[in-house]
Order: C-alpha cells, then sequence, then structure tokens
C-alpha cells in the first residue's frame, strides 16, 4: 500500500523517523568526543611518565657529575683525572641530550630549560677547572672551587629542575581537571540536546495533532451540531484537504446537503399548504372588508391591468353579483377605463406619479356608477417595484361618499362662521369707533371746559358729566375685551415694569371716588417681591383696578387694601405673584360666590338696580389672570368683608426699572403739531389739550392732505404727528408708511390715535412706521405723557438757546438705588440660611474682586477682559439688590460696543466706587452673610450715596391719605 505524506500515519511516522535520526546524531557525537577525551588522556599520560623519567635522568647527570668531581679530589692522580674529565663530558652530553628531550614535552617551557641548560654547562664547566687543579696539584684550590663554585651551582641547578618537575606535574593536572570539565560538558550537551529534542519533537507533535487533528475534528463536530440544528448555510470545512479529515468533511457536507434538500421539500409542502390556507383567508377577509381589495400591474411603458379584484367591486360599482369569477377583473377594468373618463384621467396621473416616486397613493375621486349613482371613492395603495422594472400596486377602494359630504358641509359651515366671526369683528370695530368718537368728543371738551373759570354750580355738573362719561369709557372697554377674550384674540404683551408704579397708578385712579365714600385705601408689597417685574402691567393694573372699584362700589364705610406677596412654589426666575384687594364691605353669600367669575353675573340681582354694572369685570378678570398663567378666586363671609384674589406667572425683569415720579411740566411753546383726524369734533377735542399744553396745531381731514401738507412745508416745520388711525381716502397706517419714504421724515415722531387698543394693533402702528400709540378716548394726562417722551426726543425741538452759543447739556436719566433690599428678601424665601449665606459671601467677594479690577484694565486698554467683567456684572448684580452696579455695568456695556475711550475710564472708577457702596449696604442690611467682616476703607461720598435701608427698598406703605 502506498503511503502518501499527506495523511495523518504518514506525517506520524515521519515524526517518529526524527526522534530516532535525532537521537542517533546526539549518540555519535558524544561517543566521538569521549573518545577524543580519552585518546587526549592517554596522551596527557604519556606525557607525564616521559618527563618524570627525563627530569630524573637530568638529577642523575648532575649526581653523577658531582661524584665524578668528588671521586677526583679523593684519588688523586693524573689517570683518575684525566678518566673522571672524560666521564664528565660523556656526563654532560648525555645531560644536554636527555634536556633537550624535554623541550617537545613540555611546551611553554623552553626559556626555563634555556635557562637550566646555561646553568648545567656553567657548572659542568666549573667540574672540569677542578679536575683540571687537580691534575695540576692544586688541591687547595680544588677543594675551594668545589666548595664556593660547583656546590652552589649545583644546588641551584637542583632546585631549577626540581621546580621544572612540579610546574610540569601542575600542567599535568590541570590538564586533566580540564579533559574532566570538557567530559562533563560533553555529558549535559548531549543531555540537553536530547531534551531539546524531544521538546521539540513533543511540540510539532503537539502542533500537528492541535492543526491536523483537533481543531479539524472540533470543526467537524459544530457542523454536525449545526447540522443537528437545521442550519445548512455555512459550508463544512477542510473539504480541500487529502487526508483522513477531509474524506470525513467532504461526506458530511453531501449528508448535510442531503437534509437539506429534504427540509426544503418538507418546507416547500408546508408553505404551499400555508399559501392555500392564507388564499381563503384572505379570500374570507377581502369579502367581509367594507371597500374592494385589488392589485394592479403598471408596466414601464404606463402601460395598467388589473391583475386582481375582490368581489365588493360589484356593489361599490352599482352592478350585480357576477356569477363568472374568471371575468370579473376585466369588467371592473372596463368600468373605470371607459364608463367615467374624467376619474379614469384622474386615477391615471395619481398612479403614474406614484410609480416614479413610489409614494403611497392617496386620493379622493368622483365617478358616476353603472346604477346612475355619483360615489365618492377613496383609493388607497402602495407600490412597489419588481424586477422587470413593473410597479405592483396593492390597494383597496373605499366608498366615502358620507364622509365626504359630510366634510363638505362642515367646510361650508366653518366658512359661514369665519364669516360671521369676521363680520361681527368689523361690527364691534365699527360700533367701537362710533361710540368712542362722540364720548372723545365728551370726555376732551369736559377737560377742557373744566379748565375754564366757570361758577361752582357748572363745575361741579362737569365734574359729573366727566365722571359719567369715564363709567361709559369703562364699559366699553370691558365689552370689547369680553368680545377678545371670547373669540380668543386677545394678546398679552410682555415688557419690564415697576410694581409700585403700577399699584400707585391704580390708587391714584381710585382715591377720588375712595374720598366721597370716605374709604380708606392703602397696600402692602411683602419685602420679597421684587419691584422690577417682566410681564403685562396693563392687565395687571386692569385686574386690581376692577377689584378695587368692586370694593369701592360696594363697601359703604372702613378701608380697602392691595396685599401683594409671592406664592410659595415661586423660584428665583420663575415668580408667582399673589395680589388681593379686601375690603370691610357687607361680605357675599356662599351660595353666590361660584357664579360671580360668570359673565354677566353679580352677588345678587338688585346689585344691577342699586349699583349698575354689566357684570364682565370679573369674568375678564378671571380670563387675563389665565392668560398670565394664574387664576382668581374669593373669600368672603357675610358681615366681614370680601377678599378677592388673582395669580399671575411673570419673570424677573431684564434691566432694572427705575420707579417714576411725577412728570415734570415741560414748555412745549412755539413747537407745532399736526392733527390728523376725519372727525372735526374729534380735531377740535386734541387741538384744544393741546393748545392748552402751549402747542401750535394745524389740521388734515385724512391721510392724503396730511401728505400734502408735510410735502409742502418740508422737513423741520412740525414737531409732532397725531394721526388717526382709521379715516377715508388714506387711513393713518397707510399715511405713515407713505411719510417714511418721504426724505427727511424718517424720524418725524408719529402718534396713533385710535380706539382699537389691541395688542395686534399696536404691533400694526409699529410696523407702518408709528412711534407710540394712544387709546380713544384721550385723557389729557395720557396725551401729555407721549408728548413728554416723544417731543423732548424730537430732533426739531427748540432748545432754550437759540443764539449760537453752548446749550445746556441735557439732564441725564435718574440711577436706580444703590442697594434694594427686596431682592435679598426674595432670596430669603427661596434658600435657607447656610445657603443664603453662601451665595451672598460669594457674590460680594466675587464683585468687589470684579469692580476694583475695573480702574486698572480700563488704564491698560485691555477692552475685551472689561466687556467680559461688566457682562458677568450685570447679570448678577441686580439679583442680589445692588441695583446701580447693575445700571452701570450695563452702561459699561454699552460705552464699550460704542468704543467711548473716555466714558469706559470714567465708568469704570464709578462701578469700582459703586460696588464699594453696595457691598457695605449689602453687609448692613444682612451681617448675618458675614460672620467675619474684615476692615474695610469706605469711600468718602459712600454717606451721600447710600441712602438708610429704611428709604433704599420698598417696605409696606400706606396710600390712605
Amino acid at each position: 500500500m502506498k503511503l502518501s505524506f499527506s495523511s495523518l500515519t504518514a506525517k506520524i511516522v515521519a515524526l517518529v523517523a526524527c526522534l530516532g535520526a535525532v537521537s542517533g546524531i546526539i549518540t555519535l557525537y558524544a561517543t566521538w568526543h569521549m573518545q577524543r577525551i580519552e585518546g587526549q588522556y592517554h596522551a596527557l599520560l604519556d606525557q607525564q611518565v616521559l618527563v618524570a623519567d627525563k627530569v630524573s635522568q637530568v638529577r642523575q647527570h648532575l649526581t653523577d657529575a658531582s661524584s665524578l668531581v668528588h671521586a677526583s679530589l679523593r684519588a688523586p692522580g693524573t689517570g683518575q683525572a684525566q678518566a673522571s674529565a672524560e666521564q664528565l663530558d660523556q656526563a654532560q652530553q648525555s645531560f644536554e641530550r636527555t634536556l633537550h628531550s624535554l623541550y617537545p614535552a613540555l611546551p611553554g617551557y623552553e626559556l626555563r630549560l634555556d635557562t637550566v641548560l646555561m646553568q648545567a654547562r656553567h657548572s659542568f664547566a666549573i667540574a672540569r677547572r677542578i679536575i683540571e687543579q687537580t691534575l695540576h696539584w692544586h688541591s687547595d684550590q680544588a677543594l675551594q672551587s668545589l666548595t664556593l663554585s660547583l656546590n652552589p651551582a649545583l644546588g641551584l641547578l637542583h632546585t631549577e629542575v626540581e621546580a621544572l618537575r612540579v610546574d610540569a606535574q601542575h600542567v599535568l593536572a590541570h590538564s586533566t581537571q580540564q579533559m574532566a570539565m570538557d567530559t562533563a560538558q560533553t555529558i549535559r550537551q548531549a543531555t540537553w540536546a536530547g531534551w531539546l529534542s524531544l521538546l521539540l519533537l513533543c511540540a510539532g507533535t503537539a502542533w500537528i495533532a492541535w492543526l491536523h487533528v483537533s481543531r479539524p475534528i472540533g470543526r467537524l463536530t459544530r457542523s454536525m451540531q449545526r447540522m443537528s440544528l437545521q442550519q445548512y448555510d455555512t459550508p463544512i470545512a477542510d473539504q480541500h484537504r487529502q487526508d483522513e479529515i477531509g474524506s470525513m468533511a467532504r461526506a458530511l457536507q453531501s449528508f448535510g446537503q442531503s437534509l437539506q434538500e429534504a427540509e426544503q421539500l418538507e418546507q416547500a409542502l408546508i408553505q404551499h399548504q400555508n399559501n392555500q390556507l392564507l388564499t381563503d383567508q384572505l379570500l374570507q377577509l377581502t369579502s367581509a372588508l367594507p371597500g374592494a381589495v385589488f392589485q394592479m400591474r403598471m408596466t414601464p411603458d404606463g402601460a395598467w391591468r388589473l391583475t386582481f379584484v375582490s368581489p365588493q367591486w360589484a356593489q361599490l360599482m352599482g352592478m350585480g353579483a357576477s356569477e363568472d369569477k374568471d371575468t370579473q377583473t376585466g369588467t371592473v377594468a372596463q368600468i373605470i377605463k371607459h364608463y367615467d373618463v374624467h376619474a379614469t384621467a384622474t386615477a391615471r396621473q395619481h398612479f403614474q406619479d406614484s410609480a416614479q416616486t413610489l409614494t403611497p397613493v392617496d386620493f379622493d375621486v368622483s365617478m358616476r356608477m353603472a346604477d346612475g349613482v355619483t360615489r365618492w371613492i377613496k383609493t388607497r395603495a402602495n407600490p412597489h417595484m419588481e424586477s422587470d422594472g413593473c410597479v405592483v400596486f396593492n390597494g383597496v377602494w373605499l366608498d366615502v361618499t358620507k364622509e365626504v359630504t359630510q366634510s363638505l358641509a362642515l367646510e361650508k359651515a366653518k366658512r359661514q362662521a369665519e364669516l360671521v366671526a369676521q363680520e361681527k369683528s368689523n361690527l364691534q370695530a365699527s360700533i367701537s369707533h362710533e361710540i368712542r368718537t362722540p364720548l372723545n368728543a365728551i370726555l376732551g371738551l369736559t377737560q377742557l371746559l373744566l379748565k375754564a373759570n366757570l361758577p361752582e354750580t357748572q363745575h361741579e355738573q362737569l365734574q359729573s358729566v366727566l365722571r359719567a362719561s369715564q363709567h361709559l369709557r369703562g364699559i366699553v372697554n370691558e365689552v370689547l375685551d369680553f368680545s377678545k377674550i371670547d373669540a380668543g384674540q386677545l394678546q398679552l404683551e410682555s415688557t419690564d415694569f415697576s410694581l409700585h408704579d403700577v399699584v400707585l397708578d391704580v390708587l391714584s385712579m381710585c382715591r377720588e371716588d375712595a374720598s366721597h365714600k370716605g374709604l380708606a385705601l392703602d397696600y402692602h408689597i411683602a419685602p420679597q417681591v421684587p419691584d422690577s417685574l417682566r410681564g403685562d402691567p396693563h392687565r395687571i393694573a386692569q385686574i386690581l383696578l376692577n377689584y378695587v372699584n368692586n370694593a369701592i362700589k360696594f363697601t359703604a364705610s372702613g378701608w380697602i387694601r392691595i396685599a401683594i406677596h409671592l406664592a410659595p412654589s415661586s423660584t428665583l426666575h420663575r415668580i408667582i405673584l399673589h395680589a388681593s384687594v379686601q375690603d370691610t364691605g357687607p361680605g357675599i353669600p356662599a351660595d353666590r360666590m361660584p357664579l360671580l367669575f360668570q359673565a354677566f353675573q353679580q352677588a345678587d340681582n338688585s346689585i344691577t338696580r342699586r349699583f349698575g354694572g354689566t357684570g364682565l369685570g370679573l369674568t375678564i378678570s378671571r380670563a387675563l389672570a389665565k392668560l398670565m398663567g394664574g387664576e382668581t378666586g374669593v373669600k368672603s363671609q357675610l358681615g366681614q368683608g370680601s377678599t378677592f384674589w388673582f395669580t399671575a406667572l411673570l419673570e424677573p425683569a431684564r434691566t432694572p426699572v427705575q420707579r417714576t415720579h411725577a412728570p415734570t411740566p415741560t414748555t412745549w411753546q412755539g413747537q407745532r403739531v399736526l392733527v390728523v383726524d376725519d372727525h372735526p369734533l374729534n380735531r377740535a377735542v386734541v387741538e384744544g389739550m393741546l393748545h392748552a399744553a402751549g402747542l401750535q396745531t394745524e389740521a388734515a381731514e385724512d391721510g392724503v392732505q396730511a401728505l400734502l401738507r408735510l410735502q409742502a412745508v418740508g422737513p423741520g416745520h412740525y414737531h409732532c404727528i397725531l394721526m388717526d388711525v382709521q379715516m377715508p381716502h388714506m387711513d393713518g397706517l397707510s399715511a405713515t408708511k407713505a411719510l417714511r419714504q418721504m426724505p427727511g421724515f424718517e424720524s418725524v415722531p408719529v402718534i396713533a390715535m385710535t380706539a382699537h387698543t389691541g395688542v395686534q394693533d399696536m404691533e400694526r402702528s409699529k410696523a407702518a412706521g408709528m412711534n407710540a400709540h394712544l387709546s380713544k378716548p384721550l385723557l389729557e394726562s395720557s396725551l401729555h405723557a407721549v408728548l413728554q417722551q416723544w417731543l423732548a426726543a424730537s430732533p426739531g425741538a427748540p432748545t432754550e438757546r437759540q443764539d449760537g452759543s453752548d446749550a445746556a447739556p441735557p439732564p441725564s436719566p435718574p440711577q436706580p438705588l444703590v442697594f434694594d433690599a427686596s431682592a435679598i428678601d426674595a432670596l430669603a424665601q427661596l434658600f435657607n440660611p447656610g445657603k443664603l449665606q453662601q451665595l451672598v459671601t460669594q457674590f460680594a467677594n466675587d464683585s468687589l474682586q470684579r469692580a476694583r479690577s475695573l480702574p486698572a484694565l480700563a488704564a491698560q486698554h485691555d477692552w475685551l477682559t472689561m466687556r467680559a467683567e461688566a457682562h458677568k456684572l450685570s447679570g448678577t448684580a441686580a439679583t442680589f439688590g445692588l441695583m446701580r452696579l447693575g445700571f452701570l455695568s450695563s452702561a459699561l456695556s454699552t460705552a464699550l460696543k460704542a468704543a467711548d475711550a473716555a466714558q469706559t475710564t470714567t465708568l469704570a472708577q464709578q462701578i469700582a466706587d459703586c460696588a464699594e457702596d453696595g457691598v457695605a449696604q449689602l453687609r448692613a442690611y444682612c451681617p448675618a452673610c458675614f460672620p467675619k467682616p474684615e476692615p474695610r476703607h469706605v469711600p468718602r461720598k459712600s454717606a451721600a450715596h447710600s441712602p438708610s435701608l429704611a428709604g433704599d427698598h420698598p417696605r409696606t406703605e400706606g396710600a390712605g391719605d
């Protein structure tokens, strides 16, 4: 049998042969080396024997020489002396021959052997001289030479020969030791070589067993496990091998293929059965669906063909049930293609678009069916592309006639409702305009007449007219607000404001009515409530005014108080304001309180007869509170008064708000104002108010006349324009837009006068280019406030000096307080004392460090670092009550942006001083936050700029005077 090397048996035989060959080589090497060492050892023994023999001979020759000399001395005579001389020569010759034979035996000792030879020749020469002396009968000299020369020379020569013998023995011992070491080394090498060979052969055997036996068998085992799990996708490994493993792998692959084919046949049979069952179920399901299921195939050239349609098509198309199911698909196709050409074209377009983008089909189409009835058919289908480029649509037809009819009816009703709402809105705007126009004249003329010198009776009558007009104005505003709330058109504004200003404005408007009834008005704002807030101050004032007016109306005696504090759920950046109005009125029955905030409801039906009113005030208040993220409520007991409250979600003001003061009377003598209004009575009222303020006026009836007059006089003639919004020919918005396009009129102030006071109306006015917004009917105080703002900023306003000399600089705006303790009180409500102490201490240290660094940065012109420090100061100063520090830091940021180096340097020093003052007041107000104050230098001006804590922050104040 031929044995292939690729088989496992051949590999094993080869390994065994290698093991035998390596063992034989190691044995031959060890044997050869040991034989070589043995030969060296025998040679070394022979050399040692030779050296010992030769050294003995040398010593014997020396002894013979000494004996010959002594014999010649003992038996003097010529014959004896001559015989001794001859024997001495022979002894010398024998000595030299023996000594020369040691040269090969003692390599490396040639120099010492030469020394011995020289000494021996010298000794033999002395011996001859002694024998010659004996021949001449000089015995004394001979004895003297023997004693003094020959004996020492022979002794030295014996010593040297003995040393040479000892060294030869040492060399022999060393050589013997070296051969022993070589023998041991040879044994060790043979042993290591044997073990190493054995290890290598074992490793090779293990590698062959792992690579060619264990791994392949493991792979075959895993393949058989996959087969047992019916996983046939992974091919059997090692089929390419030509050994026993390869044969097993090929056999296993064939077995797996057979199993796979059998399983595929079984699955195909099961799939066929499932498909048949699914087809039956699908037919039953489609028969139960309200619509007709279809499948359509569209070829790349645009031709389409229905391949399936469910039996419901007949009822959907208005036909009887078909007996021949093989022809139903063709019948449906004929109906769709030819019965309604428009529907067919619409459907074709939708299917073609879907075939290009492979997006689902979803469209409705109206079709006239075979029974003459027009139905709305909804088509929904999902496309997918096949390998031949055809697109197959699987979808459904649904009868949506009822739904579409209802949708069209709802759409029509919606359009009608929107039209009615628009007409209602237009009617409200028209009614508002028609009511406010004569009301504006009544209020305006009454205010003008009250300035005249009239008798007391007429003055009181005019006061009654004014109060009645203002009451009527309030009723109109309530009705319009209620209409906007009902239509969902009321929007809130978001602006920074002072809470104290809002409360004081409300009290100032109600104080006269309260005084007439002898009622005391006061208010209390909790210390933790911040004064600077962001929200809609007008709507907050509207709710408070409504509550206070109701309290005045129903309270016969006693007092009315406005109380404001923070809700418990307030945070630093999410302020929930809780405001209430408490009175000492008669109280409200418990069964009537749930009805108070409903439209047109009051606590008692007789109230309307006794006090009047629309019953909309509380409803509007509740709606406004909800728009501001809050709610409303009431607490009351009969005989103990009532408390009406509301909450509002506000934010901290983005910039500190300075409380306003009563406006300083301004002289506007010589300034001209153009009044544009289509109603002559309104023009008369406005011009009368303006004349009373010392202004010159001219009038125009509409926007066209106003533009013509402005073009005629040119820029700079009018210092301000009061423009009505709703006018014939050209309204105020269009006129303002055209005015802003005219050269030179880009910045002249234009103030809108309108009965439309919503946020949307104000936005439209600003978008047209108007600067401010006055609501009709006009109040003299509102008109003066707007003029105070815009006439002072008008570029054409005359100065006090016209002679060309330097005009006095305008007064700088008032700066905020150095320290507002209400901010710290608000923080104390949010944090525990430990956390508050940590925050305040960290803020004080950081603020002082940043503020003190600003002058040095300004001197170094390090504007970038200054801007960063100013931004950080302005962002945190107001939070901890240092209002003026935040104000100055914002001003520094503005100066840095404008690249004003002088102003930047000045503000940097002011900020440093202000930080010292502010932190000093902060330390004085809450000393617990600074347990160990460090000595510091207080600037000299601190006393002037640091008001007392009682007057430097809002506390509980009374307004009952």
